[in-house]
């Protein structure tokens, strides 16, 4: 298998992983403060691979991710094209921005992720207005700062970019 074949995998399967603990479940406590690991992942494929990871991988993404859930379909696939382009537009910027301007910048995506599912999901009259649905732009801003260098690491250690 080829270097670039590897890699293609590896993206993958980071990218199936996030979708799993995207559907994992959760007692309803910890339910509200679930970190958007999709996100998490595209964002981080996007700033350092974004001639392979662009807004179609994300808005498939975005697809399947509302199949898995029974979310309005195309909610998330919307957001996460937007977001994809967002940074698309601006990734070299990004990219030498610190890891906790990085967690602040992905915190704000998630809030734009969440705005947007709301916005559809009021549309449809299954809205959600609890003020806890804003918790996991905390814990995905958050978490930012542990799984960029942990998938960087893994990155580095299994394939060869």
């Amino acid at each position: 298998m080829d270097s670039h074949a590897h890699g293609l995998w590896f993206v993958v399967v980071t990218i199936l992983i996030a979708l799993l603990l995207s559907i994992f479940p959760l007692g309803p406590s910890l339910a509200w403060a679930r970190p958007d690991w999709l996100l998490l992942i595209l964002v981080y494929w996007l700033l350092a691979l974004p001639e392979r990871v662009g807004v179609i991988v994300c808005w498939l993404c975005g697809i399947l991710l509302d199949i898995l859930q029974g979310a309005v379909l195309g909610q998330n696939a919307f957001a996460f094209a937007v977001i994809a382009y967002i940074i698309q537009v601006s990734y070299q910027r990004l990219r030498m921005f610190s890891l906790r301007k990085q967690a602040a910048f992905v915190l704000l995506l998630e809030l734009f992720h969440i705005l947007v599912n709301q916005w559809a999901e009021n549309i449809n009259g299954v809205a959600h207005t609890h003020w806890l649905i804003f918790l996991p732009t905390l814990t995905t801003g958050l978490l930012w700062i542990f799984v960029r260098p942990l998938v960087a690491w893994f990155q580095r250690a299994f394939t060869v970019f």
